[in-house]
């Protein structure tokens, strides 16, 4: 008997649940959203099933919260024995700790909140660069932090990327990630340091020595945002002498004209699929079924 017995979608990313349930060979249910004049959320599900697969991209979290709150609800209501929520990009992950007096670990206020709903969790690249555990986030719960350097390997080996090409990323916190990808490649990396004076004012250093004169660079990163820290790293790569330019992203959340800004100086940025994205190129539903089987 398989573990679990349905997938469960909601509108905005409704496609990448069905692609889900058909690597599993599930049935796939869409909740009914309605918002009502002052804010609230209504959540209807079309059925229920025993043991169910919740699959909702954090990004702009709040008000999908709250909504996975209720529909939990419904579903427990109604008969759920397991429920694990496939969360390709969990929010609230960067403040970790307490960086000035007065702040909340957000990290663990919205962990501990998903863990009380949901009996497993599985995300993408989510942000654990003090956090060394995903279980940990979500208050013991069984949890599987997968990478997104596979689907970036596999595409550049089915495009043959060149032996001269070195993937890069951006600071320290991109390595485990750039590092993934390079080594089953058999490609020279490297990461830059970042300083960080506001969230669109950032400055990437390559290592002092490295040498890109006439290469390809690909520019690894788990989240693209506003699109400055990729900008600053490939002016960086492009003062060392690179020629070439691509960009792979795990998780894409930056506007249309970030995509444009990038497209008019003949960049490439490919995305994964789990934030619906107009840059997405990079299926991530065969990994995750691959785990949720595990």
């Amino acid at each position: 008997m398989a573990r679990y017995t349905g997938v469960y979608g909601f509108p905005e990313s409704a496609d990448g649940a069905r692609r889900l349930a058909d690597a599993l060979g599930l049935a796939c249910h869409i909740a009914e959203l309605h918002r009502f004049p002052d804010g609230e959320s209504l959540v209807r599900l079309p059925a229920t099933v025993d043991r169910a697969i919740v699959y909702r991209s954090l990004d702009r979290p709040n008000d999908k919260l709250v909504e996975l709150a209720l529909a939990a609800s419904v579903l427990r209501r109604q008969g759920a024995t397991e429920l694990c929520l496939v969360v390709p990009y969990m929010a609230y992950m960067r403040q970790d700790a307490v960086f000035r007096p007065g702040e909340p670990v957000s990290q663990t206020v919205v962990g501990e909140w998903l863990g009380a709903m949901f009996d497993r969790f599985v995300c993408v690249e989510p942000h654990l660069h003090r956090t060394h555990a995903l279980d940990s986030v979500f208050g013991g719960r069984p949890a599987v932090a997968l990478s997104g350097a596979g689907v970036i390997v596999r595409r550049l080996t089915e495009e043959a990327v060149s032996d001269d090409t070195v993937i890069v990323g951006p600071d320290e916190e991109a390595e485990p990630l750039v590092e993934a990808v390079a080594r089953p490649l058999g490609l020279s990396w490297a990461v830059g340091r970042k300083v960080r004076r506001g969230d669109r004012d950032v400055t990437v250093e390559l290592p002092a020595g490295i040498d890109l004169s006439g290469r390809s660079v690909v520019i690894v990163d788990d989240v693209i945002s506003s699109g400055m820290t990729i900008l600053s790293c490939l002016e960086a790569a492009r003062r060392r002498g690179a020629r070439r330019f691509r960009v792979f992203g795990v998780h894409a959340l930056h506007e249309r004209a970030v995509t444009e800004r990038f497209a008019a100086m003949d960049v490439e940025i490919l995305s994964c699929d789990g934030v619906p994205h107009p840059t997405n190129a990079l299926p991530l539903a065969g990994m995750i079924a691959d785990a949720l089987r595990g």
